[in-house]
């Protein structure tokens, strides 16, 4: 199981970065519907990223803060293309928890925290 994931991890990401920047591209090109199906594309790849990390830990924190940029750029897409300026507010909401999924990720573990306190202290003592 663990190496069928691992091959599906390695197939969807580059997917995920491809239909992104298919996204973005078509997006500045002000090709709509092809911007909607690279959309649909990228938060489907990115959704599937995240099912296939369902186990706690370093990388789902890191595709969970992936997740909100892409549907905060999704949303911005939309509201651009669609032209439906409230969904600008609801992409700047999503980039808010982005933010925060993003600090919670960079921020260092308590067991990487306690791991550096016992080396300082060895080294304090001059072990």
């Amino acid at each position: 199981m663990k190496r069928a994931a691992r091959f599906s991890r390695r197939v969807v990401d580059p997917v995920n970065s491809v239909a992104w920047y298919a996204m973005d591209g078509l997006w500045l090109a002000h090709l709509t519907w092809p911007a909607y199906l690279a959309t649909g594309l990228t938060l489907a790849t990115g959704a599937t990223l995240l099912l296939l990390d369902r186990r706690p830990g370093q990388r789902l924190n890191d595709d969970l803060a992936l997740n909100a940029w892409m549907w905060m750029n999704a949303l911005w897409v939309v509201s651009d293309l669609g032209r439906q300026p409230p969904l600008r507010y609801a992409a700047m909401a999503v980039g808010c928890v982005g933010a925060i999924l993003l600090a919670n990720a960079v921020r260092p573990s308590r067991t990487y925290r306690e791991r550096l306190r016992r080396f300082r202290k060895m080294r304090t003592i001059g072990r």
